[in-house]
């Protein structure tokens, strides 16, 4: 018996499963254009590249654009002040900002363009119409999402002590 995305009924079925599948390939590319061109990494690429569209970013902004939780922040943040693509600021009364460096201006103006065209080529097999259905669809369940990690209390993994 074949399962479907609405009646799954293996693991292949599973939304998070098959976008996980789609991340891990076309995300792999990605990754080695950042790393191997860039020298960064595709978690810094996202925050990198949020603060460059906004040309300053407040940390609590960062935080809820890139869903990333503090600590990998702080340290994307402060991989990219070390390579000297980013500046962190305390702001007093108006919390952390990140900037760019000219040089992560730089990275991001050449590197923008080619991650760019990664998405684009994955997108080659759909027409215009799909196209738009699916950034609608993704927006309906990235909302879902949210809800539901608001809505649910799930236990955390104790790590420490080499837990997992």
């Amino acid at each position: 018996m074949t399962g479907s995305i609405e009646d799954p009924s293996g693991i292949q079925d599973l939304l998070l499963f098959r976008l996980s599948k789609i991340l891990s390939i076309g995300g792999s590319m990605v990754t080695r254009i950042c790393e191997g061109q860039f020298g960064i990494t595709r978690r810094e690429w996202a925050v990198l590249a949020l603060v460059a569209q906004a040309d300053e970013m407040r940390w609590s902004q960062i935080i809820k654009q890139s869903e990333l939780d503090n600590a990998r922040l702080s340290r994307a943040v402060s991989s990219l002040v070390a390579k000297g693509l980013a500046v962190k600021r305390q702001v007093p009364s108006r919390g952390v900002w990140v900037s760019l460096t000219d040089s992560g201006k730089t990275v991001f103006a050449e590197l923008f363009p080619v991650t760019r065209a990664v998405n684009l080529r994955l997108l080659e097999g759909l027409g215009a119409a799909e196209r738009k259905q699916l950034g609608l669809a993704l927006d309906s369940i990235h909302q879902r999402a949210i809800d539901l990690a608001e809505g649910t209390h799930l236990p955390k993994a104790d790590r420490r002590r080499g837990r997992t």
